[in-house]
């Protein structure tokens, strides 16, 4: 019918009109001109697809490219023979629906048209959902890239379930997946896992359009992936439909897509005196009163024994700090977890009226994160950085910046001592996997400003004694051992050493002073500036992330010359006052890959002082030049 040629053709206008104002290209992409296609390794051919329409994003080859808008509406005149043959599809696509299969090419999980575009424009504007589709893939040229990575990853998870319709844009969503349903990627699912898993996707995702209006597939893979962290996937089965969207409803904000440029990172807590009000105002806006006879509960959640781990004990030290410098108006208990899970201990802690809760290992974020959804008016705290949900709140200590120190006390140690040839400090890591890069390197540009010929040997290992007797024949003396975290069971002491035949010689260590973080964030709630407002207007996660400015870390060391003294505090005062940051100027990778540091392109900042923007230095995924290991 013309009318509607004529109704299609006004939304591939404003399209256009829209593009242009962007600055996009208001026509469809075509694969055929990507140069990354060009160098593709081959070709694999799936076969017949129930494919989704709104995934069909442009054109295999250029043809008549110009005859639609970049949302396949029709561009071309309404007398024109195209119009006249799309308005006989439609016509046709009304009454018996597509009746032929068009051809498509998936490359890196977006597919482009190569027969029947036509079809595609037709289904779109009838508001089809799927479409049959004869798809054949092009197998992307590998990369060190993150979407390589994810579509890798894909790719295993494609062979294990055929499933097409679940995207993710993380690396590590697939494996999730996979863990929270009980499988991995290298096998085959059952086909009675694969089908649930397709209904539950689509039964979730219709409520989810309806209730958050969410419609982009990759926002809904995600949205779908968090849901059943929360709740598991068996629920979308056995829950009525009206608790399914109380679920989505309780979870909208996590179920939202949030980027590493939506955390605020707070270098210090809330004070009250940025949130002075008038008594009467306190009033209105109930302000709560601790006291002895009321006070703030505080709840510490363990999942080791403090006498067991030496990351436990430092948050037990954290908590009975906080015992000693607040009044009789705050009571803090500590819970752990044992044979229950977090999510357990913390309802436990909930139950008996703790206000605040702070969870001290990374390994708690998924229960955390459940319980904080759950509990909504719990202020739950989980002691991590970078993390992206909305219901937690994280904290966590910039141990970089310290052992940025020790890596220059490291090399002026070791110069000072004699070392000859070629010099080389070792550093000793437990987990690759729970390793901070951030720490690593930063100890590495530290030696490096001392000593830039000085290597830094990586080794992995339970102990120094796994290492020993490697790292001596490569000429190692001094190694670095700073691993906290991920460590359940770990108590050995933390530092910098020099390798001896009887005892390794203690020389220094960066630290954690968790009990001048928890007094701050006691002390935000008290005061009543727990409340983050203007932070919060542009931000949708918030993460404590205090470094030496606030004395959260630091660093102690064993006798050293008045020299060095001078030269780290040099170093450590222009940290606190910010005029210097371990990740400053130009930073050159392992790989050869030279950053050009930035702080958001300030006029008249010269490229030595920019240091990287905070939310670069959280998701730090790069090794510093100066360091060597087969495991990178």
């Amino acid at each position: 019918m013309r009318e509607d040629y004529k109704a299609a053709k006004k939304l591939a206008e404003e399209a256009v009109r829209e593009a242009k104002k962007k600055g996009i290209d208001p026509y469809l992409p075509i694969l055929d001109e990507m140069p990354e296609v060009r160098s593709a390794s081959s070709e694999v051919r799936l076969g017949l697809l129930e494919l989704p329409v709104k995934r069909i994003i442009g054109n295999k080859e250029a043809g008549r490219n110009s005859a639609f808008a970049n949302n396949f509406m029709p561009l071309l005149e309404e007398g024109s023979e195209f119009a006249t043959k799309w308005s006989n599809l439609y016509d046709s696509f009304m009454n018996e629906g597509i009746r032929d299969a068009i051809k498509v090419y998936e490359y890196m999980n977006n597919y482009y048209v190569q027969e029947g575009n036509k079809r595609v424009s037709v289904s779109r504007f009838g508001d089809m959902e799927f479409i049959l589709a004869d798809v054949r893939r092009i197998m992307p040229k590998p990369s060190d890239t993150k979407e390589y990575k994810v579509y890798s990853e894909y790719l295993r998870f494609y062979a294990a379930t055929k499933n097409i319709y679940i995207v993710f844009t993380e690396v590590g969503s697939y494996e999730k997946l996979a863990d929270l349903l009980g499988r991995d990627l290298d096998k085959k699912w059952p086909e009675s896992v694969c089908s649930e898993l397709k209904l539950a996707y689509f039964s979730f995702c219709k409520k989810c359009r309806s209730v958050l209006k969410i419609d982009d597939d990759r926002a809904l893979s995600e949205a779908f992936l968090m849901y059943i962290s929360i709740f598991p996937m068996k629920t979308l089965f056995r829950d009525t439909e009206e608790q399914i969207i109380k679920n989505i409803k309780l979870a909208s904000s996590e179920l939202s897509a949030v980027t590493s440029d939506d955390i605020a990172f707070l270098d210090s807590a809330p004070e009250a005196a940025e949130q002075k009000t008038s008594r009467f105002r306190q009033f209105i806006q109930g302000k709560k009163k601790y006291t002895a006879q009321s006070p703030l509960k505080a709840a510490f959640i363990y999942d080791a024994d403090p006498e067991l781990s030496r990351w436990t004990d430092s948050h037990e030290a954290g908590r009975l700090y906080v015992e000693q410098m607040t009044d009789e108006n705050v009571v803090t208990t500590s819970y752990c977890t044992g044979e229950m899970t977090t999510e357990e201990t913390i309802e436990r802690a909930i139950a008996d009226k703790n206000e605040i809760i702070f969870a001290v290992s990374p390994s708690m974020i998924p229960d955390a994160l459940k319980a904080a959804v759950k509990n909504p008016s719990a202020k739950i705290l989980c002691c991590s950085v970078g993390q992206k949900h909305s219901s937690l709140r994280y904290y966590h200590g910039k141990l970089y910046e310290a052992a940025f120190l020790m890596g220059v006390l490291a090399a002026d140690t070791q110069l000072r001592d004699g070392v000859g040839g070629e010099r080389k400090i070792g550093y000793l890591t437990r987990n690759l996997d729970n390793m901070s890069k951030r720490v690593l390197n930063a100890f590495a540009v530290g030696v490096s400003l001392l000593d830039p010929e000085c290597r830094v040997v990586l080794g992995c290992g339970e102990s120094i004694d796994a290492l020993r007797d490697e790292w001596k024949q490569k000429g190692i003396r001094y190694y670095a051992d700073f691993d906290y975290e991920g460590q359940a069971d770990l108590m050995s002491r933390p530092g910098l050493f020099r390798m001896d035949e009887e005892k390794d010689k203690y020389i220094g260590a960066p630290y954690f002073s968790w009990g001048k973080y928890y007094v701050q964030i006691v002390q935000s709630v008290l005061s009543g500036a727990w409340e983050l407002g203007d932070e919060m207007k542009t931000h949708n996660a918030a993460s404590y992330w205090f470094g030496l400015s606030t004395g959260v870390v630091d660093i102690r060391v064993s006798r050293i010359s008045y020299q060095t003294n001078k030269m780290l505090a040099f170093f450590k005062t222009a940290i606190v006052n910010g005029g210097f940051d371990p990740f400053t100027g130009e930073l050159h990778t392992a790989d050869g890959t030279v950053y050009q540091a930035e702080i958001d392109k300030k006029p008249g900042v010269s490229v030595e002082r920019q240091t990287l923007k905070t939310g670069d230095i959280a998701f730090m995924d790069w090794f510093n030049e100066n360091i060597d290991s087969d495991l990178i």
